[in-house]
């Protein structure tokens, strides 16, 4: 049994493996040591099972955005379990609270770690109402000339507006710099932590700053979000891919509170882009215009964090209406209308069940087929059609269409593992993930 804190810690367990020869390890923990310790071990041809007792890994990221990293860390054969927790090891299993029993010839403990202050309560020093080392806006404990930085201090969340912790390294240096000209005698301006963070999932990056809308809601900050699905650079480059982007932002204000994204491409310099916006107390009209640099190698024209603000914006407005891939299955479980604008081709790969297919090309000739007098929710792979689709049917008189944010691919994404992990019946003829 072992724990990760440090590089000593990692080399003690690379050592046991190897003299074990250990097949079958378990990782205890969904936080991001424990996603980096799993994928680690499954990349050097280990059995993983990653255990976390919230009903998901990486708890910065909401249940929506995340179920796309559960499916890939499912995809690379680790066994993800949720909404489960350790209750007993043995020599050679570990026995879950459901009762479950994995095999295990080694596990690992990332649970996470509370702050290391046995040396500052040793010394006098308070501590904050956090459990770590309470500091002023100077890095000074409530000794003058003691200093404290790093993990084991609480620091001031600017949009939470209350102490918090925050193990991250970026901030750690910042915290240091800042003692160090205080000491000096150099004016320094502590403007609070926002936490940005980013991790690397197999084949997929995934990077979020501020608040998620979870958390948002749950502290009583007003917030609504939209997800989009754009390319990370120009279509025609052979590297493209889908980047799938979550922008929160506070009602009726429009500011910026926090974003998430998970593509394989650069997802860390699009959460670069709003940790800015939110340290400057940016909105999304500021981000709509913002001017970014632009190659086809790298991004597009409209980069995918100037299209969020874009949807922010048209839904503050009222200009249409969404609803999240996580409203989908009631909508289906209830018989809703569901208008699939997707071309034939696309539809025969995979469908949500009982959709109607009218392609976008199409929709002028056949919008009588779609009833006036019942909600209509309209999607095609990733929303874009399904918009141009609600705005034709917006001013063609029909007045209670609502696009489905994420559209096929989301809603594929978003449903696999669930239905996987659940064992439930899908709502999609098939899964496409293309």
């Amino acid at each position: 049994m072992f724990t990760v804190r440090n590089v000593v810690d990692i080399e003690r367990l690379n050592n046991a493996i190897i003299e074990k020869q250990a097949k079958n390890i378990a990782v205890i923990g969904g936080g991001f040591i424990g996603v980096e310790v799993a994928e680690n071990l499954r990349m050097a041809g280990r059995e993983v099972s990653l255990v976390e007792f919230a009903p998901q890994i990486l708890m910065p990221f909401d249940e929506d955005m995340v179920q796309i990293l559960h499916k890939e860390l499912v995809d690379q054969g680790v066994d993800l379990i949720v909404g489960d927790g350790l209750a007993e090891i043995t020599t050679s299993t570990i026995e879950l609270n459901s009762g479950k029993e994995i095999k295990a010839d080694i596990v690992v403990l990332a649970i996470g770690v509370r702050p290391e202050t046995s040396l500052a309560a040793e010394a006098g020093l308070e501590i904050g109402e956090t459990g770590a080392i309470k500091v002023n806006q100077n890095y000074q404990t409530n000794d003058a000339s003691i200093y404290a930085v790093g993990d084991a201090i609480e620091v001031y969340h600017r949009i939470m507006n209350k102490p918090t912790r925050l193990a991250l390294a970026g901030p750690a240096q910042r915290q240091a710099r800042a003692a160090a000209d205080h000491i000096y005698g150099i004016p320094t301006s502590n403007k609070g932590v926002i936490g940005s963070s980013s991790i690397q999932v197999f084949d997929y990056a995934a990077a979020a700053t501020g608040l998620n809308e979870c958390t948002a809601k749950q502290i009583g900050i007003p917030v609504d979000a939209v997800y989009i699905i754009a390319p990370d650079k120009v279509g025609l480059m052979p590297s493209s891919n889908p980047l799938h982007f979550k922008l929160i932002y506070e009602m009726p204000t429009g500011r910026i509170i926090g974003a998430q994204a998970i593509g394989k491409g650069n997802a860390d310099k699009r959460i670069d882009v709003i940790a800015t916006l939110i340290t400057m107390n940016g909105t999304i009209e500021d981000l709509k215009e913002l001017e970014l640099s632009y190659s086809p190698m790298f991004s597009t024209a409209k980069d995918v964090v100037n299209l969020a603000a874009l949807v922010a914006t048209n839904i503050m407005a009222g200009r249409f209406k969404q609803v999240r891939v996580s409203e989908v299955r009631p909508l289906v479980e209830s018989g809703a209308v569901i208008i699939d604008v997707r071309e034939p081709n696309e539809f025969a790969n995979g469908a949500v069940k009982g959709a109607k297919n009218i392609p976008l090309s199409q929709l002028r000739e056949r919008m009588h087929e779609i009833p006036k007098d019942v909600p209509v929710y309209v999607h095609c792979r990733s929303a874009q059609r399904s918009y141009n689709a609600v705005m034709a049917l917006n001013n063609s008189g029909y007045d209670n269409v609502t696009n489905i944010s994420g559209s096929f691919l989301g809603i594929s994404l978003y449903e696999y593992f669930q239905d996987k992990a659940l064992n439930r019946a899908p709502i999609v003829t098939q899964y496409n993930f293309k």
